[in-house]
């Protein structure tokens, strides 16, 4: 359709499709949404606004109609409850929103055909300018939040240039005004007042130049005195703290020798006594994911990958990518598959290609509680007895930068909600780092209180014999004075044991310094868990699926080997046999997850399906699960920006393992299993266009397809995991 200005709408009427192509072409867009930002001008007394000064998202050009008479600046209506919204009483405000063809009588009212509003509940706050907005935009009301590092940097380098110019017209003309100062003092030099004027004009000025460079160099030596005195004050504070520690470090090593002598503490206990560091070992030597990789998470995925390949372990790259997404969320992972998938194999080799550690801790079926997996205090031997996965959370505490991977092998061989709840809801502290109560600090108070009478009974002991050489324990029970007035001292008969109750002392005291009554969960730790489904195993609770991310695995003979290899070639790495070092924040954050806002894409998707299939189908779905979801949304945006394999992904997560229920009950005329097959499947293949394309293991909408075939073969009933 040609293009042109219409003079008259009743002349040639047009339909409103034709009225919107028009629009199309005149303001070349690609699209029919009219997506375009704009000043909504300041509301004064009225609750409605105008959108004025209006351009199309990627466009510069101001939008007129293409009508004779009405090609100045388009105005827009915006109504009421969007103005209030965004808009402001006094002042402009930039906003981005979609256009839609007035009511036709306004159209025929302003006899304007073409006239356009701003389409209800479309607006949004305009963050940042689009890249081909105009310089000048700056100048609109509170342009601050809009200026872009872009605009910044123009501007910036426009002052800069403007500055250099203003002090090299400066200089000039100082020069210029110096030389014709002197000029006219030597051509007025007969006229004798006339010269003393300029000789003083002309010291003046010199002078006032002297002051100033005068004025610069103080305030550049008083910088430099206050740089000088402050590295001196960090440095006498240094060597104070320095001081101060030495002096401690001297105070607990006289009390720790002194147990050590008469054996209360061995020399590993004095170590832990002395405050050392119990580390494995120095930092590996790798690369480094902030300085070679310039924290490019695609481009670590591809090393990752292909780091593993070189040492014979073979993963497509969807398994990385998620693995690696699901990391940084810091939410529980549940890696499920059969026998041989490669489960703890990924825990495993992706430890080693991070620099890190992997603990495989296997659950056993007898496990009942939280002190199968975290100990317990014994009060008959006044000692903790700790277990595999403790020590590890322990030994990963003594090793802040090295990654650790503690894997809970076989996780539902027992009841997960056992065992593990009560250490699952302490995951779900987000803000800071949950605390693990491991027994009363009171245990501790009474071992430490009984010992410093025990030390100050031996210690006066010893000083009142020490002609007699005594050096050790067994030295003072071997001296007869000294050990009737211990015996004195404790209180203890002739049938009392001074031995064992040195021994008693000694274990309780190494139990005391071995294991605090606390620990805080260290950022270096990730828990993941590892499952099969099968007739010795328990299937997981809603309690635990709503809190985890569940990673589905395949037979390894079912991967495409030749598609991993050839994705690998691909990357073209030079060197593959380091590690790619990450350090704790940059593998996962222990923080909020995104609010819970309708009008998200995402959110209000899961809102509808929420309401037309979980609900009725009786899957517990709620908002820490959208909230979860926009987070791993996020963060695997930084690896791949596949939408649609995002989604995809948090299907199998969080949806699919909570469908366990009976596909043969009724929701209103049909069945749940109808309903799912029929219509839920069809509403996730629209969400999944590519999903034919996707591997069938990891294809949300083949998992739906084989629990209706396994359901229908089931007697009905659905179940995610048979």
């Amino acid at each position: 359709m040609e293009i042109r200005d219409y003079e008259e709408f009743e002349l040639e009427p047009l339909t409103d499709a034709e009225l919107v192509s028009i629009l199309q072409k005149r303001w070349e867009l690609n699209d029919t949404e009219f997506n375009v930002w704009g000043e909504l001008k300041p509301l004064g007394d009225v609750s409605w606004g105008y959108l004025t000064n209006v351009r199309v998202i990627g466009g510069s050009t101001i939008l007129t109609y293409p009508l004779k008479g009405h090609n100045g600046n388009c105005e827009f209506f915006v109504n009421p409850k969007d103005a209030s919204k965004y808009g402001h009483k006094d002042n402009s405000r930039l906003i981005r929103c979609q256009l839609i063809l007035s009511p036709q009588e306004e159209r025929k009212k302003h006899e304007i055909p073409f006239e356009m509003n701003v389409k209800p509940g479309s607006c949004s706050e305009l963050k940042e300018l689009p890249s081909a907005a105009p310089i000048e935009i700056i100048n609109a009301d509170d342009k601050s939040p809009y200026i872009t590092s872009s605009l910044y940097d123009f501007h910036l380098n426009k002052i800069q240039e403007k500055l250099a110019l203003a002090t090299d017209e400066l200089k000039t003309a100082t020069e210029n005004e110096l030389n014709l100062l002197q000029a006219q003092r030597d051509e007025e030099e007969s006229k004798r007042d006339s010269a003393i004027t300029l000789n003083r004009t002309l010291s003046e000025k010199e002078q006032q130049l002297k002051d100033s460079i005068q004025l610069i160099e103080t305030e550049k030596h008083a910088s430099t005195d206050a740089l000088l005195k402050l590295q001196n004050q960090l440095a006498t504070f240094e060597v104070e703290m320095n001081q101060k520690i030495k002096r401690l470090k001297s105070y607990v090593s006289d009390k720790a020798q002194f147990l050590k002598t008469f054996e209360f503490i061995d020399e590993d206990d004095l170590e832990n006594f002395l405050l050392e560091s119990n580390a494995i070992g120095s930092q590996v030597d790798g690369l480094s994911f902030k300085d070679d990789f310039g924290k490019d998470y695609e481009r670590a995925v591809s090393y990752i990958q292909a780091h593993l390949v070189e040492n014979d372990i073979l993963y497509p790259r969807h398994i990385i990518e998620n693995y690696l997404t699901l990391l940084r969320t810091k939410d529980l992972i549940i890696l499920a598959g059969d026998s041989g998938s490669g489960k703890t194999n990924l825990v495993k080799s992706f430890a080693k290609a991070v620099g890190g550690k992997s603990v495989i801790v296997p659950v056993k079926p007898n496990w009942t509680s939280r002190e199968d997996l975290l100990g317990y205090y014994n009060p008959l031997e006044k000692k903790y007895l700790s277990t595999e996965f403790l020590d590890a959370l322990l030994e990963a505490r003594q090793n802040p930068n090295i990654p650790y991977f503690i894997c809970l092998d076989e996780m539902n061989l027992a009841r997960v909600e056992y065992y593990f709840a009560d250490f699952l809801s302490l995951l779900e502290t987000r803000d800071e780092e949950p605390e693990i109560s491991l027994y009363s600090e009171n245990e501790s108070s009474h071992v430490l209180s009984e010992l410093k009478a025990v030390v100050e009974i031996i210690n006066s002991a010893k000083e009142k014999y020490s002609q007699n050489g005594i050096t050790d324990f067994i030295s003072l029970l071997q001296d007869e004075d000294v050990n009737h007035q211990l015996r004195q001292s404790f209180g203890f008969s002739d049938k009392d044991s001074l031995i064992k109750y040195h021994s008693d002392i000694r274990r309780m005291l190494s139990a005391v310094i071995t294991m605090p009554s606390s620990i805080k969960m260290p950022e270096n730790v990730h828990i993941i868990g590892a499952i099969n489904i099968d007739e010795t195993t328990h299937y997981l609770s809603p309690k635990i699926l709503d809190r985890a991310h569940i990673m589905r695995f395949e037979s390894p003979l079912l991967s495409d080997w030749d598609q991993i290899l050839s994705e690998v070639n691909a990357y073209k790495f030079d060197e593959l046999t380091k590690p790619l070092l990450f350090d704790n924040d940059e593998l996962g954050i222990r923080m909020n997850y995104p609010k819970f806002k309708p009008g998200d894409e995402f959110t209000d998707l899961f809102i509808e399906l929420n309401r037309n299939f979980f609900h009725k189908l009786g899957v517990e779905f709620g908002m820490r699960t959208i909230r979860q979801g926009l987070h791993y949304l996020t963060l695997f945006k930084d690896v791949n920006d596949d939408k649609v394999q995002a989604l995809n992904n948090f299907l199998l997560h969080k949806v699919l393992p909570k469908f366990t229920f009976d596909g043969n009950k009724t929701v209103g005329q049909t069945t749940k299993l109808d309903l799912i097959e029929k219509v839920l499947a069809e509403r996730i293949r629209q969400e999944l266009p590519d999903a034919e394309e996707m591997p069938s293991s990891f294809s949300a909408l083949y998992a739906l397809e084989e629990i209706v075939i396994n359901a229908k073969s089931n007697d009905g009933v659905v179940n995610f995991w048979s």
